[in-house]
């Protein structure tokens, strides 16, 4: 296990599914991320050290190019017909180039906005949105502060949601369709769940005044030996998950949302039904899990755009993996 810096938290359990050189390079490599990023993800947790020449030597062997890949224009349409038939309708073009590159479809972005608008004329006008002026948030470095809250616009069909994102760097720490987002042993559980995984908790834990918090803000407290450690404050001030939540409706989420209305229009639900809400679990809840978990990896691996309102651009596995390299120190306290 890769040793913890004394103020943050351990990076060795970056997700990866295979452990031999060429499939992490292409894995790391798919999800976009530069290639001094992909030298130091190989050094700091795979333990392989190489130098930028023999890694780009890789690259050419394996046959990795990032400039102008070869792509056949009729399977290209075909690959964003299928995403834009399903939850990815309300994906733009960056993002649906983002998920294809994570496939390991590999089209250049311009012919993802022209077939886009070919293919999706209508939803490329409706993307078309005015920006609101937001408040500037001011956070210094990853693992400082983590928002939680549970998300409930699918929760009238038996799916709640409860996640967690890193402050700083953006990055999704959990997301998990559940029984209950109301329950403090399940939020509890999910906490503890991510210490472990992380390696140790924030200096700052921050979620609304919901009673299933109780159990997560008293472990926190516990843990940093500081009651102040943990913040409750009202849904609308808990700004980076809302933020998130947002996103979540506005490209993935309202693609179910419609589905279980039809299905209860059509009346081949009945919400009232306890077996019933039973069986729509039992079909649907990991379906909406493996979804929750490609949006998250999704998510991780994108770009954030520079912007004036947010602290820092780039990626989110990148900015919380690889502070050092935006200038900033991991935060969070570490346990064995």
């Amino acid at each position: 296990m890769a040793d913890a810096n004394e103020d943050g938290l351990e990076n060795d359990h970056f997700e990866t599914h295979e452990e031999d050189e060429e499939s992490l390079i292409r894995y790391y490599f798919y999800r976009g991320f530069d290639y001094k990023e992909i030298v130091l993800f190989l050094l700091q947790n795979h333990d392989i050290q190489m130098s930028m020449a023999t890694f780009k030597r890789r690259l050419r062997r394996y046959g990795l190019r990032r400039q102008l890949p070869e792509y056949d224009i009729d399977e290209a349409r075909a690959s964003i017909q299928s995403l834009i038939n399903g939850p990815g309708c309300l994906q733009g073009y960056r993002s649906v180039w983002h998920t294809l590159q994570l496939r390991g479809v590999r089209i250049p972005r311009i012919v993802i906005q022209q077939l886009l608008k070919e293919l999706d004329p209508e939803g490329t006008e409706m993307r078309k949105a005015h920006r609101l002026k937001r408040r500037r948030y001011h956070n210094p470095g990853p693992n400082y502060s983590w928002h939680c809250d549970g998300y409930d616009k699918l929760k009238p069909y038996g799916f709640p949601i409860h996640g967690c994102i890193d402050g700083w760097s953006r990055k999704i720490l959990w997301l998990y369709v559940t029984r209950s987002n109301n329950q403090p042993n399940n939020v509890a559980a999910y906490y503890l769940d991510a210490v472990e995984e992380y390696g140790g908790c924030p200096v700052d834990l921050v979620t609304d005044l919901g009673t299933e918090n109780g159990t997560m803000a008293a472990i926190q407290s516990f843990l940093r030996d500081d009651p102040d450690s943990h913040r409750y404050v009202p849904s609308p001030r808990n700004q980076r998950i809302e933020a998130w939540w947002a996103f979540l409706r506005r490209l993935h989420s309202t693609w179910w949302i419609n589905f279980f209305k039809d299905m209860v229009d059509n009346r081949v639900v009945d919400l009232t039904s306890e077996l019933e809400m039973e069986c729509l679990w039992f079909c649907f809840s990991q379906l909406l899990q493996n979804a929750l978990d490609e949006i998250k990896e999704h998510w991780n691996t994108h770009r954030i755009r520079k912007s004036r309102y947010d602290t820092v651009s780039g990626r989110p596995d990148s900015l919380y993996y690889l502070p050092e390299l935006h200038g900033v120190n991991e935060h969070g306290s570490y346990y064995l």
